[in-house]
């Protein structure tokens, strides 16, 4: 059984227009730790690298039944002072619930779901777990109308990029500093009476103007666009052609 959840990590890496996503599956199958990170790199990427934000959205996830659950994060050299994350990230480790980590021989670290805290435990504890798969944004300096930027994601990349937070928001407004054009296309679009990201992500955080969500836009302006200069959305013409941000694997 496995259920996703998409959480948007930015990486600043100056000159270079992309940042990271990460995906996180949650495997509801109860493994070891080493069973879980060979399946994870088996199907997916590895086992999940995550900060302090995604420990919180992956605690609350309601697929989640069991009060802890697998990270990458492991213990290396069996030293409290040592801990590194399956895939190799410099991931800062920084929310340890209290008295955390205690000292066991070979442990690996989970997340308490009550509390979303790291806890060390036991690598031999059957647990469910969270592997990740890794995912760029890239800006595309070409113009395009809504519906080409969404073919050109698709064939060449993954899909059109979803605005899901606001620091989703701000890293791809920082990605985005070498557009040509004002606005750039995102994969927001307005059908059967709302509106929603065509990847398929739920459209919770809203970024519009003042006026709010247009309710039932003009039958040309069904399409949404990131205004760089406002940090808003826009609804735009779907012909217009403009930049656009690409999701691809890294």
């Amino acid at each position: 059984m496995k259920a996703t959840v998409t959480v948007f990590l930015f990486l600043s890496l100056f000159g270079q227009s992309f940042s990271l996503y990460r995906k996180h599956i949650l495997v509801t199958e109860k493994m070891t730790w080493n069973n879980a990170q060979k399946y994870c790199r088996e199907y997916h990427d590895d086992l999940s690298t995550i900060n302090k934000e995604e420990a919180h959205l992956l605690s609350i996830n309601p697929e989640v039944n069991d009060e802890y659950f697998w990270t990458g994060l492991h213990m290396i050299s069996n030293s409290l002072e040592k801990w590194s994350w399956s895939g190799g990230e410099d991931q800062q480790i920084d929310y340890w619930d209290i008295l955390e980590p205690n000292y066991v021989i070979e442990e690996c670290c989970i997340v308490k779901r009550s509390n979303a805290k790291l806890h060390n435990a036991l690598c031999s504890w059957p647990l469910p777990f969270y592997c990740m798969e890794v995912f760029e944004t890239i800006l595309v300096h070409q113009n395009k109308t809504w519906e080409e930027a969404l073919n050109y994601c698709r064939q060449n990349y993954i899909d059109l990029v979803s605005l899901r937070s606001q620091m989703k928001m701000e890293e791809v407004i920082y990605n985005t500093i070498t557009s040509q054009t004002a606005y750039v296309w995102t994969g927001l679009r307005f059908m059967v009476g709302h509106w929603f990201w065509v990847s398929g992500n739920f459209l919770q955080y809203k970024a519009w103007s003042v006026e709010g969500e247009p309710q039932c836009p003009a039958r040309n302006l069904r399409c949404g666009a990131l205004d760089r200069k406002r940090n808003i959305w826009q609804p735009k013409d779907c012909e217009e052609k403009l930049n656009f941000v690409c999701l691809k694997k890294p």
